[in-house]
């Protein structure tokens, strides 16, 4: 269970796909996107920098994109749009552990409080008279 403290509330989640969810439609909401872990097709991606090719705007494809063990490319971008990070999803890459770094280097820059707890504690009121 993960418990997350913003400045005004105090919210619980089952597990970091939730608040990976939550914190991107805050990020959402705000309308900047300066704060991006997406996944796309590998397809897509070099069609993107093809069609940039065509425009004739210098730019090199990131390393490992062509790779043929790559299926799809995970953009993640950590509050500065002019440096993403492309990253093709290969057999050893843990994307599971990238999203949880990047919902934690989210909270981490907007002074969040991340707790994760294993076990759910049983609170109770007591008299400590």
């Amino acid at each position: 269970m993960l418990i997350l403290f913003d400045r005004h509330h105090i919210i619980a989640f089952n597990n970091y796909r939730k608040l990976y969810n939550h914190l991107e439609n805050l990020e959402r909401n705000k309308g900047k996107g300066k704060w991006i872990f997406a996944r796309h097709s590998h397809q897509r991606v070099l069609s993107f920098y093809q069609y940039i090719r065509d425009q004739e705007i210098p730019v090199q494809i990131p390393g490992k994109l062509d790779s043929p063990e790559a299926v799809d490319v995970l953009e993640v971008v950590n509050g500065d749009v002019t440096k993403p990070i492309f990253i093709p999803v290969t057999p050893d890459v843990d994307v599971i552990a990238l999203q949880h770094q990047w919902c934690q280097n989210y909270c981490k820059e907007h002074n969040y409080a991340l707790f994760e707890i294993s076990k759910p504690a049983s609170f109770k009121e007591i008299d400590v008279g």
